[in-house]
């Protein structure tokens, strides 16, 4: 590889992944199916992070702060790109519904070509910021 072409797989990130989405399955039904459901959501995501040298996959309580999410959607995720030690120097991606292995699949090859800002991830998983709540005046 040449200078003039760094890798991009190598370009550091933080993946946050709402841990209380793992089982939503989008029907009523839960157990195995729910469980299978989110591995197949969730496997292709940990094969991305994987691949990346510098690549955090955290798993974590509601993003409902961060994201407009329903449970019953799928699966919403937050990427930040940072440093080799871990400070943020880019802007949060969040990420949902993921609804399927297809999906995972698309954000997944994004993460390992460096996220880059080209329209290679669809614009359908980029969701929408949680609305901002207005602080009371005094």
């Amino acid at each position: 590889m040449t200078r003039g072409s760094p890798d991009r797989s190598s370009r550091p990130f933080t993946l946050v992944v709402c841990g209380n989405c793992h089982g939503s399955t989008g029907d009523s039904k839960a157990g195995s199916r729910a469980g299978s459901k989110a591995d197949e959501r969730l496997d292709p995501l940990r094969r991305a992070v994987r691949a990346c040298p510098h690549g955090v996959m955290v798993s974590t309580g509601c993003l409902g702060g961060l994201l407009h999410c329903r449970r019953t959607a799928g699966l919403h995720a937050a990427v930040q790109p940072c440093a080799e030690d871990r400070r943020p120097n880019g802007d949060v991606v969040r990420l949902g519904p993921i609804t399927g292995e297809a999906d995972a699949e698309a954000i997944g090859a994004w993460l390992r070509s460096g996220m880059p800002d080209d329209g290679t991830l669809p614009r359908r998983l980029r969701t929408a910021p949680a609305p901002r709540q207005v602080a009371p005046l005094n």
